[in-house]
């Protein structure tokens, strides 16, 4: 269990978060002796990083199965002499670097888990500075680059006043559930949480509202034969899609980047056992979501009303399930968790180490990662990333090779800016 700070760094703490607009990053900080050796063993060792990225990429990591990958890292926080380190009942891994006192606990945050299932084939194709390989980005990219972070403070030296935790988190492709469980369960209370888990051309500090619904529809089934004009869960499943994509959404969301919100998207589908019978069973998935809490519920009322309509008209069986929903209301306002420090300072930090040529980054108030569970909580979050990532959750995704190392310097500028404030 992490030690308490005390209570007058805790009263500086809060004051420093309430002021506007306010960055804990200056230049200098990357002169000191300690954080340049560290930033220059990441250059010395970039391309050992990206041997070790390839080789990270290629140990399976399904989500619910990431026990392979979760062994790995648990092996490099021990090498790394972090306290504390743990993995929970849902085979998160954390451990703590502490700080001499004083400051604020600050999590990093990266995912373990993929969406691609058991046989993908994962080997890394290189292509000059291209690594192509499902996965090679979300999340393994910041993955590897938040464990070379933490192996760089230490090849410094350098201290920091507050405690950084380590979190490989799980199932975060399922709803975030290994980050929910971790930041319910683990006893810790950070200040302050950065979710590695986007592009490094992005700074997101909001939090999508997001609900993903699982609808059933059963019937007592019968031989083709005896099919025409029977009741039908295929029907049903047919009917409520269509009904589904016609629902109007309000017009898209201006500022989201490539994002186009709201959004209703029927993801998987499932049912039957032969070719030659009315399946006693179809089913569907829907994910849900929207910038604001109004308009989700809305869209999620006219969504499971829509479902259950078809199931009325088909005349057969229906339930349903929720994967997902997320409790909002202890989240802070947009503009109050535009001006945290953490935000301020990420923003910074990225700006700095940006790779030559790429636009200015702006804050983004999305959030669609670990970061989200924070928000609900009330906890100052960002979502960072340290690779230029590409067509994530496709079997092409690729990231650019050159880009994780300015993405690492950023990490640590932006991990010793917010522990040693």
């Amino acid at each position: 269990m992490l030690k308490r700070n005390s209570r007058a760094a805790l009263l500086l703490f809060a004051a420093a978060s309430l002021s506007a607009q306010t960055s804990w990053f200056q230049p200098s900080l990357l002169e000191k002796p300690e954080v340049r050796k560290a930033l220059q063993s990441v250059d010395e060792r970039s391309g050992a990083i990206v041997d070790e990225w390839i080789r990270l990429v290629e140990i399976p990591a399904p989500s619910r199965k990431e026990q392979a990958r979760a062994r790995y890292i648990h092996a490099e926080m021990e090498k790394l002499g972090l306290s504390e380190i743990r993995v929970d009942d849902m085979s998160n891994v954390s451990g703590v670097r502490k700080g001499t006192g004083g400051g604020p606990t600050v999590v990093f945050c990266a995912h373990m888990d993929t969406v691609f299932p058991e046989g993908t084939d994962l080997k890394v194709k290189r292509e000059s500075d291209i690594l192509r390989a499902p996965g090679v980005g979300d999340d393994t990219s910041n993955l590897m680059a938040t464990l070379e972070m933490f192996r760089a403070l230490n090849r410094g030296g350098v201290k920091t006043k507050g405690d950084l935790i380590f979190l490989a988190s799980v199932q975060e492709e399922l709803g975030l559930l290994g980050a929910k469980h971790w930041l319910e369960a683990s006893g810790y209370k950070p200040d302050m949480f950065v979710a590695i888990d986007v592009s490094s051309t992005q700074v997101w500090y909001g939090a999508l509202r997001i609900d993903q619904f699982k609808f059933f529809y059963t019937s007592p089934g019968a031989h083709t034969l005896e099919s025409r004009g029977a009741a039908s869960p295929a029907k049903a499943v047919a009917k409520a899609i269509t009904a589904l994509y016609e629902i109007p959404l309000p017009p898209i969301v201006e500022g989201l980047d490539s994002f186009k919100l709201p959004v209703i998207n029927v993801g998987m589908l499932g049912g039957g056992t032969v070719m030659n019978a009315i399946p006693r069973e179809a089913w569907f998935t829907v994910d849900l979501r929207s910038v604001d809490s109004a308009t989700q519920d809305r869209l999620e009322s006219a969504v499971v009303a829509t479902a259950k309509r078809a199931a009325d008209q088909e005349g057969v069986g229906f339930r349903m399930e929720r994967n997902m929903g997320i409790d909002y209301s202890k989240s802070r306002p947009q503009e109050e968790r535009l001006h945290q420090p953490v935000v301020q300072t990420a923003l910074a930090t990225s700006n700095y180490f940006r790779q030559s040529g790429t636009p200015e980054i702006r804050a983004t108030d999305v959030g669609s990662n670990d970061s989200n569970i924070a928000v609900s909580l009330g906890i100052p979050a960002v979502a960072v990333g340290a690779t230029v990532e590409r067509m994530p959750h496709r079997l092409e995704e690729n990231a650019d090779a050159s880009s994780i190392v300015p993405g690492i310097k950023s990490l640590l500028a932006l991990a010793v800016a917010l522990t040693t404030h």
